[in-house]
C-alpha cells in the first residue's frame, strides 16, 4: 500500500497580507487565513478523508492551519508531529523585508529591466534562481543557496515517510516555496517556481522508495 500525501500550504497571514518576505521568521493568520483552513477542513469531511498522521513545520503559521484543518475535518485529537526541515526558505537579513524592495534589488543586481522581467527569468528557470540570487546577495551570509535548501526539504520529506509508520493518508502542512520546491524536486515540469494558494492541496505518493505527483495546488476540496 503506498503512502498518501496531503501536502497543504499555511493560511494566509498578515506578512502575506502586507507583502513582507517571512521565510523563517513568522506571522500570525489573518481571519481569512483560518476561515481557509477551516473550509478545507469542512471539505475534507464532505469527502470522507481520514488521516492517519499529521506533520507540519516548526512555523506557527504551518501548525496553526494545521490544527484548524484536523478540528473542522473531525480529527482535532490526531497528535501533530512539527518538523524543521519543511520551514519555508530562510531569507536571511531579509526576512521581513517588504517584498518588492527584494525583487527591485534583485532585477538591478541582474541587470534586468524591471521586476516583471525579474520574475518571468525566475518562474521559468532551469534552477532555483532566487535562492541562489538571494543568498549571494545576503550579507549576512544567512540566507539559504539552492542547495542548503532543496536538500533539507528532502530530508524534511523522507523524515515524513520514515515517521508515517505504515500510515495510508498522512496531513503535511508547509509554505509556498517550500512545496514548489518539493514538487520540483520530484518532477521538474510539474509546476513553475511559483506558490501554489493558501491552503491548496498537492497530492504526492511515496511508493517502492520513490515520489509521484497525482495534483498540484488542487482547491477542489475546499467547502463552500
Amino acid at each position: 500500500m503506498s503512502l498518501q500525501i496531503y501536502l497543504v500550504r499555511h493560511g494566509k497571514t498578515v506578512f502575506n497580507t502586507i507583502g513582507r518576505l517571512q521565510g523563517w521568521s513568522d506571522s500570525p493568520l489573518t481571519q481569512e487565513g483560518r476561515d481557509v483552513a477551516a473550509r478545507l477542513g469542512r471539505g475534507l469531511a464532505v469527502h470522507k478523508i481520514r488521516f492517519d498522521a499529521a506533520f507540519s513545520s516548526t512555523a506557527p503559521r504551518a501548525a496553526e492551519t494545521a490544527r484548524i484543518i484536523l478540528t473542522y475535518q473531525g480529527q482535532a485529537d490526531l497528535p501533530l508531529v512539527q518538523l524543521p526541515d519543511l520551514r519555508e526558505y530562510c531569507f536571511g537579513g531579509f526576512e521581513g523585508e517588504f517584498s518588492h524592495k527584494l525583487h527591485e534589488m534583485i532585477a538591478a543586481s541582474l541587470g534586468l529591466a524591471d521586476v516583471q522581467a525579474w520574475k518571468q527569468a525566475y518562474q521559468n528557470a532551469d534552477h532555483h534562481l532566487l535562492a541562489e540570487t538571494v543568498a549571494a546577495l545576503d550579507e549576512l551570509g544567512l540566507a539559504e543557496n539552492e542547495t542548503q535548501f532543496v536538500t533539507r526539504l528532502k530530508n524534511g520529506m523522507a523524515e515524513v515517510a520514515e515517521r508515517s509508520n505504515g500510515a495510508q493518508k498522512v496531513l503535511v502542512v508547509a509554505h509556498g516555496i517550500a512545496i514548489t520546491s518539493i514538487l520540483k524536486n520530484i518532477d521538474f515540469n510539474s509546476i513553475i517556481y511559483r506558490s501554489v494558494d493558501n491552503a491548496s492541496v498537492s497530492r504526492l505518493r511515496f511508493e517502492h522508495g520513490k515520489w509521484q505527483i497525482d495534483s498540484v495546488g488542487e482547491t477542489e476540496f475546499l467547502a463552500d
